[in-house]
């Protein structure tokens, strides 16, 4: 996809998000659920989370990275925090799994960025790349975890749902993370393997070529 499509499809993602999000306030001004209306508010900052990393360490945009930023936190933010979708059976699960797909694309890109080179130069150095890139997912999945049962704990909030499914939440959680940065493994080995490119390997690549190759 060329870079001008790719930037309008940007664009409009940024319409669809503003649009939705102006539905939220209203709707949850007119019911009066003034918790919604707060998550509202967190979805109006969540989005600018990728750009300005992009901003502060002077990266070349990847229309790719910002298009996937911003329908993860449309789901997470909009739908999950200010419309109560979480309450919908399964969204949890589809959010951890595709928030387990972009933290291991996020860490190949760590991993390229520390080690300024793609190459790798045996079959160890590359198995050591793939222990890293889902140590670094499963890390970060328990990370969040870690920040849901400080919310229960300090702030009463049960987000962990401790009182409703006990460890079965946060395992399940865990768990739909690291399948899905194993996923994305698969993908990568194959790659390696046949030279073929696809689209969750263009991201990185690409990010590679504009700001640290």
């Amino acid at each position: 996809m060329q870079e001008k499509t790719l930037k309008k499809v940007w664009y409009g993602s940024i319409l669809f998000y503003i649009v939705t999000l102006i539905f939220a306030f209203g709707y949850n001004l007119y019911t009066e659920n003034y918790h919604s209306v707060g998550m509202a508010f967190v979805a109006v900052l969540t989005p600018c989370i990728v750009p300005l990393i992009f901003k502060l360490c002077h990266w070349r945009i990847v229309y790719e990275i910002y298009i996937l930023s911003n329908v993860f936190t449309y789901f997470a933010s909009v739908w999950g925090g200010a419309l109560n979708a979480y309450r919908l059976y399964g969204f949890d699960k589809i959010l951890h799994f595709s928030s387990g797909w972009l933290i291991t694309t996020a860490a190949v890109i760590l991993y390229f960025a520390i080690k300024r080179d793609r190459k790798f130069q045996s079959k160890r150095e590359f198995t050591i790349f793939l222990i890293f890139i889902n140590a670094v997912n499963m890390a970060v999945a328990q990370l969040w975890e870690f920040y849901e049962y400080a919310m229960l704990i300090f702030f009463k909030n049960d987000c962990i749902n401790h009182y409703t499914q006990g460890v079965h939440d946060s395992i399940t959680d865990m768990l739909c993370a690291t399948v899905a940065g194993i996923g994305l493994t698969a993908f990568i080995v194959l790659y390696y393997k046949n030279g073929r490119r696809n689209f969750f390997v263009n991201i990185y690549e690409k990010f590679y070529e504009r700001n640290i190759g």
